[in-house]
This record gives C-alpha cells, structure tokens and sequence, in this order.
C-alpha cells in the first residue's frame, strides 16, 4: 500500500468513468470508504458495484453545474458515510474548439462545472465537513491551464476554465491552511481514457513526449493519492504537471 487511508471519508467528483473511477478505487484499495460522485445514479451504481469488493463505496448524484445542489449532496455523504477527509475533484468538460467559434453556450457550460462547480464544492466540503478538523483537497487542471494548446487538444473556454483551477487552487490553500486543510492540484497531459480517444488524439502525438508514452489513468491516481495522503502534509497550493516531460521541452 503506497499511502493509508483507513478510517478516512473521501469523496470523488467524476467518478463514474475514466480518471475519477480510477482515483476512487485507488483510494479504496488504500483503506478509504469513498462516495462517488457523477452526474448519473445509474452509472454511479454501476461503478459502485463494480467497486464494492474493495471496500465501502457508494454513489451520490449530483450536477456540479447546480450550485444549490452541492449543499445537500455533500450532506447526503456525510449523512451516509461520516464527515469527509479528502476531496478529489475530475468532474469535468472537454471540448476542442478553434477560438473565432467558440459561443457564449460553451463558455458558460463549462466554466460552469470546470470552475465554478469546482469552486463551490471544495466550499461546502470545507464548510461542513473540514474547516473543525482538518482535510486535504486535489484539484483537476490540465496542462491547457497553464500553457497554450493547438485545438482540437483544448480551447478557449477549456483552457480558461483550467487555469481557473490552478488559480483558485492557490487562493484556497492560502485561505484554508489556518484550517489545517491542503489544497492541490494536478496538471495532466495526455491521458489514455475514452474520452481522450474520442477527440481523435493522432497516435503521433507522444512523439515529442520525452517519455514516448501517454499517461495512464494509475498514474495520475498515484499522484492524487499522495498529495491527499498525510505523506504530503506540507504540500499545499501546488499544480503536479504529469506529462512525461512534455512540458519541460515545450511541447
């Protein structure tokens, strides 16, 4: 076991499919019980069925885009599972989209759940749960939140809706350290998941990549794992890039 989370409450946002679904059952098979949460309970239990075996686990729906449904979510897992220790936030939108025509709908659908649902989930968890105890929160962002990008790997309002992240992520760990809650986040590159292979990533795109290979959705979980683990308990307000050392060489 890399990291320990036995007695801990963690909660996972888009944790039906893709990373989130691997960082939940990181975290489970690290001792956490963890309530998934998604925008769908049909897939939600799904996913916690197949996750059962590994410990407690049980999904929560939720549309992070509806603010005035976070509260109630977060004290439906409280209700269910105990006050929360850790927060993983992937629930997010992808799109790729050339600049000249990006619309006003697609700038507001996804700052809405990349940013602002973000936001205000990190705030009712902190509110309710970690604020008299304590807690560590990691974020998703995305190397599009922290450099340029050609489309279709990212676009405007994704880009912005990253960087977003990483701002944010810095205010509330400057914020919310007297708490004795830790903010993170991470900054993935490529990352084999369907998702990914739906946008038509070419397969020439690990070329540059110093590593030659993509991410797999185990590495960046690890990496979450640690950051919301207590082996990180002095890492607060930082952006992880993952990316094979793309970044490093300017790609």
């Amino acid at each position: 076991m890399l990291v320990d989370f036995t007695g801990k409450i963690a909660v996972v946002t888009g944790a039906a499919g893709g990373i989130g679904y691997v960082c939940a059952k990181t975290l489970l098979e690290s001792g956490a019980k963890v309530a998934l949460v998604d925008v769908n309970q049909a897939v939600l239990d799904i996913a916690a069925g197949e996750l059962s075996s590994l410990g407690t686990v049980q999904g929560f729906a939720v549309d992070l885009s509806n603010v005035d449904a976070i509260a109630p979510a977060v004290t439906r897992v409280r209700q269910a599972l105990g006050e929360i220790n850790v927060l993983v936030q992937c629930a997010g939108l992808m799109g790729g989209k050339p600049g000249l025509e990006v619309t006003q709908a697609d700038w507001d659908k996804t700052q809405n759940v990349n940013a602002r649902g973000l936001f205000f989930m990190m705030q009712q968890v902190v509110s309710q749960s970690m604020q008299s105890r304590g807690g560590a929160i990691v974020n998703f962002a995305s190397m599009a939140g922290i450099r340029g990008m050609h489309p279709p790997m990212c676009s405007a309002f994704y880009s912005a809706s990253k960087g977003a992240v990483v701002a944010v992520t810095m205010q509330a760990a400057v914020e919310w350290a007297s708490l004795g809650v830790r903010v993170n986040c991470v900054a993935p590159g490529g990352v084999e998941t369907p998702a990914m292979r739906e946008m038509g990533f070419p397969p020439e795109v690990v070329d540059p990549i110093p590593m030659k290979k993509l991410n797999q959705p185990e590495d960046v979980a690890n990496c979450v794992a640690f950051l919301a683990s207590d082996k990180a308990s002095t890492i607060t307000g930082q952006t992880i890039v993952i990316d094979g050392g793309a970044s490093v060489v300017g790609y």
